[in-house]
């Protein structure tokens, strides 16, 4: 059998990242509205601050990318 093309993995890599940012995007907007913290009976406002948090540990780790590569300006 020959090796998968490497286009498809491309386009399946791709896809996967669009899909869990779409989902990660929807998930920040409800953290953002407080759609999470409306049950205080079941503490759902953890959600809200965990979401706020993930939301900084992803600019974090953007930052922390960003500022690494070779052709960063700086």
């Amino acid at each position: 059998m020959s090796p998968e093309p490497q286009p498809v993995r491309r386009f399946f890599a791709r896809t996967l990242l669009t899909v869990a940012g779409v989902i990660g995007g929807v998930f920040c907007l409800f953290v953002c509205q407080n759609v999470f913290a409306g049950y205080p009976r079941y503490h759902t406002d953890v959600l809200s601050i965990i979401g706020m948090i993930l939301i900084a540990l992803t600019g974090g780790v953007a930052w922390i990318i960003d500022e690494r590569r070779i052709d960063a300006d700086g």
